[in-house]
């Protein structure tokens, strides 16, 4: 077997992605809409009573809602960013690629694809039905060698307790197929489980 490809489901990375930055919108516009209430409160409540004592917790409060509505714009800018990023890439037509020297991967929003070594991998596994993990053998980092595409900072961020996860829904393979080929692949070490 020369290499087993596991294409991604377009739609299904599109409604992902989707959900993902209405969430992220709304939970901007949360912050935003929280941060310039909480300021109106802290500047009406100083008018009212005077610039006296109570304008110095009223500050406190005020400066807690310039923090959220800071924090509103940088999650509205990340958002774009992605969005860009993902226009920019599109879908990638592999999310995974076995062969007999490794595993290649895609992150949804990092540029290049990563490589692990199969002696690098510790486990391949499924997470409550609705993911796939692949978890890393312990010390491996970026500068592994033969490791590739660990030191992107999307990937990092992907990286959960020392796996990445991908998810069924996006794949075009189902995971029996997978775990054949893994066994096939890595001489039985590795099993879906």
């Amino acid at each position: 077997m020369p290499e087993f490809v596991v294409e991604a489901d377009p739609d299904a990375v599109a409604r992902t992605r989707a959900a993902l930055l209405r969430s992220k919108r709304g939970s901007a516009w949360s912050s935003a809409v929280g941060g310039c209430l909480i300021l109106g409160i802290a500047i009406g409540a100083t008018a009212i009573a005077g610039f006296g004592l109570v304008s110095l917790p009223m500050a406190g409060v005020g400066v807690a809602g310039l923090i959220l509505v800071a924090d509103a714009r940088r999650q509205f800018t990340a958002v774009r960013r992605m969005r860009a990023t993902w226009t920019a890439i599109g879908v990638p037509p592999e999310v995974l690629l076995l062969s007999p020297a490794g595993l290649r991967f895609r992150v949804d929003i990092a540029p290049e694809p990563c490589f692990l070594p199969w002696s690098k991998v510790a486990k391949v596994g499924l997470r409550g039905g609705r993911s796939l993990t692949v978890a890393l053998a312990p010390g491996v980092t970026a500068a592994t060698p033969g490791v590739s595409g660990l030191d992107q900072p999307e990937v990092r961020r992907a990286l959960r307790r020392r796996e990445l996860r991908f998810p069924l829904s996006s794949l075009r393979r189902p995971p029996e197929e997978i775990d054949r080929a893994l066994t096939a692949f890595t001489a039985g070490r590795l099993r879906l489980g």
